[in-house]
């Protein structure tokens, strides 16, 4: 693949040369300028979201001895702000040698045990779930992201169709793999994928994301955002062709005391969310997020739920979506509603977990919504503090992006059977609407009851004495992005 990269139209490429020539000594810190610059645009991958890595020689800290390793991010940390500290360092023969000790995907889980033993030197960082995708990828730099454009590709019902478009337009050769959870057999899926196809420049997962490489740090950054750029740009002149308005059109008027509705109905909101736990508040009523909460098709997008993986952990397999107009209706009737579509989501939860759960399954979790999706209000999120809020609204937002592109993928094809593009197995399981395809409530919980993503959690630090509390400040303000109460 050459070095130059065609002009970006939608995403800034933010390389500097010189910058990157100070660091190429350091490998390490090489690949954390990289992620870092991938990590500070939330189309390319959301917080927390997304893998990168190198290959790389280092010497034996015991014998002097060249070894091959891997760096790839470990478990839990953000692209954006990590540090050289972050990521997980492996040796890659330790790391192939394990395709041996395989004994198949209903036992993939066994195999997280060894990553700890693959560890170069002293380096102790948690490696992450993703770690063989990139270590059995044939290329010294691999980027995982989770962009908005290319999701809804993988999202959408006629997905492999629009890949195909992708690459004829763009004389591009990304190859597509149908959804298979994260992890080891993911990874030899990957490999299989880039053997029978020696010549492709990247992956679409199906209901997942995007792969790309190259063989300098360079060359991979560019491949990334020139791919991911194209994306959107074929993803955007399809929604220019279909015409009118995203999701159906507006079904709802905004009123003109907005600001007042929100924070009259913001206290009793939270308070009927914090059931099990107190959460705090945060209100997103951006034009994207409005347009999406205030039309004809919000209700039934909102009920099939998330694709990406990385969406429905923090927004849950659905958000709750509570009908309002309020030209028919007053605040009271708003309150009454929401309390009822609260306690309807609850039993429904309940029922998800226990239609799926097996004896070696985590407890059940909060089975309050996180994302509560109100026309004319717009996207609330909740979480244990402001930020966690914050970010978890940021994901739906990022969710509705992944909709609204499927949605304008729409062509005579997506009436095909959903499935079509996806594993013969699990085809019958996927649903979609207008073209937009989310993740079956069985996938759906092997990934939320991962005993994996448990182990994750279990590791994330204790929360601080005032979580999940407002300040005295907070109350006085009475500000709608912070809740009530």
């Amino acid at each position: 693949m050459p070095e130059s990269v065609s002009e970006t139209r939608l995403l800034d490429n933010l390389w500097d040369e010189a910058e990157a020539g100070r660091l190429a000594p350091q490998p390490l810190e090489l690949l954390r300028y990289r992620s870092n610059l991938l990590g500070a645009d939330l189309r390319i991958t959301n917080f927390g979201g997304g893998n990168t890595s190198s290959k790389f020689t280092l010497p034996d800290p015991l014998t002097g001895d060249p070894v091959r390793v891997l760096a790839v991010k470990g478990s839990g940390g953000d692209l954006r702000s990590i540090a050289a500290s972050g990521f997980a360092i492996l040796a890659l023969d330790k790391l192939e040698a394990l395709i041996a000790r395989y004994r198949g995907e209903a036992h993939e889980d066994e195999m997280v045990a060894f990553y700890p033993l693959c560890a170069f030197g002293d380096n102790r960082v948690a490696a992450s779930i993703d770690t063989p995708l990139h270590a059995f990828l044939p290329f010294d730099h691999v980027d995982h992201l989770h962009p908005d454009w290319a999701i809804a590709i993988a999202a959408s019902a006629n997905g492999r169709r629009a890949l195909d478009e992708f690459n004829a337009r763009y004389g591009r050769r990304i190859a597509w793999l149908p959804w298979q959870r994260p992890g080891f057999e993911l990874a030899l899926m990957l490999r299989r994928a880039v053997d029978a196809q020696p010549d492709c420049d990247g992956i679409v997962l199906g209901s997942h994301g995007l792969f790309t490489w190259g063989t300098t740090q360079a060359e991979c950054y560019r491949n990334s955002i020139r791919t991911i750029d194209q994306m959107g740009q074929l993803v955007g002149e399809r929604a220019r062709r279909r015409g009118g308005a995203s999701f159906g059109g507006a079904a709802v008027r905004a009123p003109r005391q907005a600001d007042e509705v929100v924070a009259a109905i913001l206290p009793h909101l939270r308070g009927a969310v914090s059931s099990n736990r107190r959460v705090v508040a945060h209100v997103e009523r951006g034009e994207e997020a409005l347009r999406f909460a205030n039309s004809a098709w919000a209700a039934d997008l909102c009920a099939l739920g998330t694709s990406c993986p990385d969406h429905f952990l923090r927004t849950r397999i659905s958000p709750l979506f509570v009908p309002w107009n309020p030209d028919a209706d007053d605040g009271a009737a708003l309150r009454r509603r929401i309390d009822d579509r609260i306690a309807a989501y609850r039993r429904d939860y309940v029922a998800y977990y226990e239609g799926f759960a097996t004896p070696g399954s985590p407890p059940l979790r909060d089975s309050n919504p996180s994302v509560v999706v109100i026309p004319s209000i717009g996207v609330v999120g909740f979480g244990k503090d402001k930020r966690e809020a914050r970010i978890t609204t940021e994901f739906f937002v990022n969710a509705i992006h992944v909709m609204d592109g499927a949605t304008a993928l729409e062509d005579e094809s997506s009436a095909e059977a959903p499935g079509g593009s996806r594993r013969p197995e699990q085809a019958a399981q996927f649903a979609s609407f207008h073209n937009y395809v989310a993740l079956p409530r069985a996938e759906a919980f092997r990934i939320e009851y991962w005993a994996l993503e448990e182990a994750k959690l279990q590791r994330t630090a204790a929360e601080k004495e005032f979580s999940r509390k407002l300040t005295g400040r907070a109350r006085r303000r009475r500000r709608p992005e912070c809740g009530g109460g």
